[in-house]
């Protein structure tokens, strides 16, 4: 398990090199603004925040953070800044978070520069929620190159919770677009995160021993819905059986987690 410091580290170690240039003293002007704008309207509904990493003099993120993390835009300063932000990445995604840093630099250390706005790196990883859950945040950091010759950092995120099962940490880089995929980097989650928040509710009911249509009734869904859903955690777990369910999450000290 790689520590914050760590992980603070690396990311000072890609910033060395990356462009020592774009940390000195700027400021948002009119032209950051408007591409600003710009990301807002091909891209609604997703949180846009500029690079704090590598845009030390000045910070934006849309107001849009606080459905994202439960945090107002003002806080969000805040949780950008390298302590802040690590800490809320759960401890289970630290290390892979990491590696996929360390992929990152390996592969922009091979390119000029100046082409690093032809790539766009896409992470999957967990966050902590204000509300004390952990939701699954497609992180997407690209560059745009400005008319003054300059280049803008920026990330768009996006809770994907509701959209798939959190299966494990996901770095994919892209160049040119979408058009060349040059770099996947995926870690498997515990089974414990690959749960659906229905099947979380399904299990305690199952430990208690509530039949199909018991179960059926306190979720308020068909008891046919029940029987897939069991069918599926059989599946998943490699088992048979209710029985062999239950032991099967007890000896990996998941039964707690859910």
């Amino acid at each position: 398990m790689y520590s914050h410091l760590q992980l603070r580290r690396r990311v000072n170690h890609i910033i060395s090199f990356l462009d020592p240039d774009q940390r000195e003293a700027e400021e948002i002007d009119e032209e950051i603004m408007h591409t600003l704008c710009n990301l807002h309207r091909v891209f609604p509904g997703w949180t846009i925040c500029t690079c704090r990493f590598m845009h030390t003099n000045f910070f934006y993120v849309s107001d849009n953070f606080r459905d994202l993390l439960g945090l107002e835009p003002a806080t969000g300063i805040e949780a950008f800044h390298l302590d802040s932000f690590f800490d809320r990445v759960h401890p289970a995604d630290a290390a892979d978070f990491n590696k996929g840093i360390h992929l990152l630099e390996a592969l922009l250390k091979k390119e000029d520069p100046a082409d690093h706005h032809r790539f766009r790196f896409v992470f999957h990883y967990r966050v902590l929620h204000t509300d004390g859950r952990y939701i699954c945040i497609h992180d997407e950091k690209a560059v745009i190159r400005l008319k003054n010759g300059r280049c803008l950092y920026f990330m768009l995120l996006k809770d994907i919770s509701h959209e798939n099962t959190y299966a494990g940490f996901k770095m994919t880089a892209y160049k040119e677009g979408y058009s060349e995929k040059v770099l996947e980097y995926y870690a498997a989650a515990e089974a414990s995160a690959q749960l659906t928040p229905r099947e979380s509710e399904l299990i305690p009911l199952m430990k208690q021993g509530l039949s199909i249509k018991e179960a059926a009734a306190c979720l308020g869904i068909s008891p046919n819905t029940v029987r897939n859903m069991r069918q599926k955690l059989f599946e998943k777990f490699q088992v048979n059986n209710v029985i062999e369910l239950l032991n099967r999450l007890d000896v990996n000290g998941l039964a707690t987690a859910v």
